[in-house]
């Protein structure tokens, strides 16, 4: 399936990006529109490397003046332009005849910008996209080189018009480097590896998990609330608290969020916490656990099912700001049970070895499963860094797994696709730690394919979910 036919089943919301009251950006730098907005960005984000979530929240603060309509624009242009900026160069390099690499650095991201405009939002008109991007051209680039670009962006809006294919391989067409896509073929086959390149690249909804135990009344009356905020809201596919939410906008500024009702939690991630199978007493440690989302649900379920007498959630993270982040969000959700400290996982203090019925690991990992929300993930992952990776989760592994005591729950997870960070892992815990792998079906929902014994490979293209791994053991 061509750019262009894909770009049909897109959202139809985007705006052409109308003149707003003047913003200014952290530089000082005056901006204009949208479209001026996400150029600045891109150029901030090619100079700076700042990773594109942080990149993305940065600039829609920067225009924060600008109307809901302009924002959706700024967000959708921006994380369209990072996440296929492999295609982009292709295409351009196909137009202009020479690399990107040689072109002005104003001038190869108007044209990855108008080109994304023309093949993937459907809502900008051609000739907005080419007029547009002639108009930035002559505000930012070195005078002359407006008529290049329209006459680049004309071309290429006459090919899509034509819905000519370009002959491109499976890593092009969706913008995924070409060792990574040869990985997953080879772990998991070339059908599975195209569904989930497809996946990935597809716009999903935020995912919300209810908090406490509220009656059918009270969720129903915050469904409500949120419908009537313009939220669009489905049923989550696996667990009885989570939803899908579409149409969102500032999140913090939904009903519930601030008061704790609820919060942002992806499905993969609670099917991690339901693995431990929770009955309310435990001590739970949770090592590296920024931003927090496994240890808020931990507590929410000690609190629930404990009562008065439950259990406690200690986390741990490498710095004193992921543990503050760690508190204020324990503190929005109510979750007194939960206490966060700064700490090294690769260290356990003797004092506490022994302390925690339940482990969760949740360790540093290429992150490749997260993919379609964090877009330039793919560009900073390699076979190197994996391999460092797998050797440092074993370190954290070899010293967190003292502080559980014997008979005690390990729950390894990663938000990842990776043999050798997943797979492997787990069967170097059995046979190196001397863990007791224990069976994942009892603790997870009933029909869950994938299910390996005591792992599971959470697919987003199978189990509508990040890509995450999951391993059950017992210390004995």
């Amino acid at each position: 399936m061509s750019p262009k036919q894909i770009s049909r089943r897109k959202n139809k919301g985007d705006t052409a990006g109308k003149a707003v009251p003047v913003q200014k950006t952290e530089n000082g730098r005056a901006v204009k529109d949208a479209r001026e907005a996400v150029l600045l960005a891109l150029l901030s984000y090619e100079k700076d490397g700042t990773f594109s979530n942080v990149l993305v929240k940065r600039t829609l603060d920067d225009c924060s003046r600008m109307t809901a309509s302009e924002r959706a624009f700024i967000k959708r242009l921006l994380e369209g332009v990072i996440e296929r900026r492999m295609w982009l160069d292709a295409r351009i390099g196909q137009l202009t005849h020479r690399s990107v690499t040689r072109l002005h650095p104003v001038i190869r991201q108007i044209l990855r910008m108008g080109i994304y405009q023309i093949y993937y939002m459907d809502a900008v008109p051609d000739s907005a996209a080419c007029n547009e991007s002639v108009r930035l051209a002559r505000r930012h680039a070195p005078s002359g080189l407006s008529g290049f670009v329209n006459g680049v962006l004309r071309n290429s809006a006459r090919e899509a018009a034509a819905q000519r294919e370009p002959e491109d391989g499976a890593h092009l067409r969706q913008s995924m480097p070409e060792w990574l896509v040869r990985m997953w073929e080879e772990e998991l086959g070339q059908e599975q590896t195209e569904l989930l390149l497809a996946a990935l690249m597809e716009i999903r909804p935020v995912t919300m998990r209810i908090c406490g135990d509220p009656s059918p009344e009270e969720t129903r009356d915050l469904l409500d609330r949120l419908r009537s905020a313009g939220v669009l809201i489905e049923k989550g596919r696996w667990l009885p608290r989570s939803y899908f939410l579409r149409k969102t906008s500032d999140l913090s500024r939904l009903p519930g969020f601030a008061g704790g009702l609820w919060t942002v939690q992806d499905e993969s991630s609670m099917l991690a916490v339901e693995a431990a199978g929770l009955q309310g007493s435990e001590t739970v440690y949770d090592v590296c656990a920024a931003p927090g989302g496994k240890s808020f649900l931990a507590a929410d379920i000690l609190r629930t099912l404990g009562k008065e007498n439950c259990g406690h959630v200690c986390s741990f993270d490498l710095t004193q700001k992921k543990t503050d982040r760690i508190r204020e969000g324990a503190a929005r959700l109510h979750l007194p049970n939960l206490t966060a400290a700064a700490r090294d996982a690769r260290t356990a203090p003797p004092e506490e070895e022994g302390a925690a019925d339940v482990l969760l690991c949740d360790l540093p990992c290429s992150g490749l499963g997260v993919i379609g929300k964090k877009r330039d993930i793919k560009y900073r992952a390699s076979l190197e860094g994996i391999r460092d990776l797998q050797e440092l989760q074993r370190q954290i592994l070899s010293s967190a797994v003292k502080y559980l005591k014997k008979g005690g729950t390990l729950i390894y997870s990663t938000c990842t696709i990776s043999r050798r960070e997943n797979e492997e892992n787990a069967e170097w815990i059995a046979s190196v730690l001397g863990l007791v792998p224990e069976d994942l079906s009892p603790y997870l929902p009933a029909g869950i394919p994938g299910i390996r014994g005591n792992t599971l490979q959470l697919l987003p293209h199978v189990h509508g979910t990040d890509g995450f791994f999951i391993a059950r053991f017992r210390k004995m």
